[in-house]
């Protein structure tokens, strides 16, 4: 039987509505377009269909605009009047939330039969996800727009005391609303529907059946089952973020397990290679601490920061070469023996030198590379002789540190540190070396873009390990990984940063000022280097 339409007028002389009883069963296929729901609530066409419950297009009886109503699988429904108070009283304080990126909650309640449902504005428009598919990463101008924007709405929230914990890009829609386009954060309240069902929250990490969230953006205290903090939004904001930049999913894994795993590892969140150095990098490090004790942020301060970021020098090309680079490893890192047995690599004395010792040295490569205007505006042996110049006077401030050369390929310099010293006292001077080499290039090249238009640029790795040497004397001769490896993180390094391996950072983190920059695929070693910036030298040291 077709449910009686009633019309608005209808409504206004004939309270209290009458009692429906076609949707106080499980949602399912006798809801359909034109039936009613909970009386007031016109279904116009089923949105989609989650783990938690099923979405519908709906109209709004009395006032004729559009809504969204979420009904909630009946296997998740609990009569348990101490849960469905709670919930209620979760969705009243949603309710309080006016946000021009929040989309307004206006009813919520629950069926004779218990289950329970919320009723939102309808927003025109296409999630983040979809959008992310569709057109790739987003520009970093139009990323950090639109993540201004769920910030702001995050810090309405937190002030009233509400955690959304399912930020996602499924969960904030990219509306076309005037002369661009602009987020607006879905399904606040959903948050504290889900938990209300589920209970206390037991104090032990959650079995795969039991995560109550959205395992690739959930921070590492929801999947311990603990009570999700304003932090957990701001966590999962990172990844939303990082992965606006990239068009890709930051944790990822081919089973439940595997996602919650890399969640749960103290391996932080990779930064992309264009953000290091960059304070949107450093933003987003602060953002996705693993630690909710040392994620030390809070929406508001989160929100003027990034504020007062610049990302117009950041191009989107630049991410789409950075994810292609991790995704192909680049030809032109240094051949490296392999060992015979097992994986990664082991030390090759030369079979030539049987006097041939081994020693931990500190290597720092370092690649130096000029930018003009355009072609037609300096020449090519012009260039050649300037950065030959160059090199010059940065081999000798290597020497002036007791750095010693060890050798050159076009733009890449390669020298050794510690080969008449400890280990600690090589890094120390490899490190100090390293920034005066960057204050240096800096200096010249503001000088030349001044003079001549041109840019100097210069990226430095430093890794230390155990290297087999010849002679010390002259040129330093050195076999085994390490070279390999600091010529692979120059490579990958963004202009002016020093890229350090974290074997390097354990021996300066006393003295310098250093920021942890992710996990990087290095050819020919079986598992990733951990990396870190080098941002200067702490003062007393």
């Amino acid at each position: 039987m077709t449910p009686k339409r009633v019309s608005a007028s209808q409504l206004e002389v004939e309270p209290p509505y009458p009692p429906l009883t076609l949707l106080e069963r499980v949602p399912g296929p006798t809801i359909g377009a034109g039936s009613l729901f909970q009386g007031r609530y016109e279904i116009v066409s089923k949105l989609g269909k989650g783990g938690f419950g099923t979405v519908y297009k709906a109209r709004q009886v009395a006032t004729s605009q559009l809504v969204a109503v979420k009904v909630m699988h009946a296997g998740m429904a609990d009569d348990h009047d101490r849960r469905v108070a709670r919930f209620q009283r979760e969705i009243r304080l949603c309710a309080r939330l006016h946000h021009p990126n929040i989309v307004r909650l206006i009813d919520s309640g629950r069926t004779a039969k218990g289950l329970l449902y919320t009723v939102f504005e309808f927003v025109p428009g296409e999630n983040l996800a979809d959008l992310l598919a569709r057109e790739g990463p987003l520009d970093p101008r139009e990323a950090r727009h639109l993540m201004l924007q769920v910030l702001d709405a995050l810090s309405c929230a937190h002030a009233q005391g509400v955690v959304h914990r399912d930020i996602k890009p499924a969960n904030i829609m990219v509306v076309p609303t005037g002369a661009r386009r602009n987020a607006m954060v879905l399904d606040f309240g959903i948050g504290a529907l889900v938990d209300a069902m589920a209970g206390p929250c037991p104090s032990r990490t959650a079995t795969p059946q039991e995560v109550l969230c959205t395992p690739e953006y959930a921070a590492p205290e929801q999947i311990e089952a603990t009570r999700p903090t304003p932090r957990s939004d701001l966590y999962a904001w990172g990844l939303v973020f990082l992965e606006s930049l990239t068009g890709k999913p930051v944790i990822t894994g081919g089973s439940l397990q595997e996602v919650l795993f890399k969640q749960m590892s103290s391996t932080p969140p990779p930064i992309p290679r264009p953000l290091w150095g960059h304070p949107l990098g450093e933003l987003l490090q602060q953002a996705t601490v693993k630690d909710v004790r040392k994620r030390n942020v809070d929406a508001e301060g989160l929100f003027w920061k990034l504020q007062a970021c610049d990302v117009h020098a950041l191009r989107r090309e630049s991410f789409l070469a950075s994810a292609a680079g991790h995704a192909q490893q680049p030809a032109t890192t240094l051949p490296l023996r392999p060992r015979s047995q097992g994986h990664g690599l082991a030390l090759v004395p030369s079979r030539h030198s049987p006097k041939a010792e081994r020693r931990q040295l500190t290597a720092l490569c370092y690649g130096l590379t000029a930018l003009g205007p355009g072609p037609a505006s300096i020449d090519i042996e012009e260039v050649e002789e300037l950065i030959s110049r160059e090199q010059v006077r940065c081999a000798d401030l290597v020497r002036h540190h007791h750095g010693r050369f060890a050798g050159a390929l076009g733009e890449e310099v390669l020298s050794y540190f510690g080969c008449n010293a400890g280990p600690e006292e090589g890094a120390l001077a490899a490190g100090r070396a390293a920034l005066e080499l960057l204050a240096r290039v800096r200096s010249q090249s503001h000088r030349l873009e001044a003079e001549r238009g041109i840019r100097l640029e210069i990226r430095i790795g430093l890794h230390t390990g155990l290297v087999g040497n010849r002679d010390m004397r002259g040129p330093a001769y050195a076999l085994g990984t390490t070279p390999g490896i600091a010529a692979r993180l120059s490579a990958l390094a963004a202009a002016d940063t020093i890229v350090l391996s974290s074997t390097t950072s354990r021996l300066l983190e006393a003295h310098f000022a250093l920021v942890r920059g992710g996990a990087l695929p290095v050819e020919g070693l079986d598992r990733p280097v951990e990396v870190f910036l080098l941002r200067g030298e702490q003062t007393g040291c």
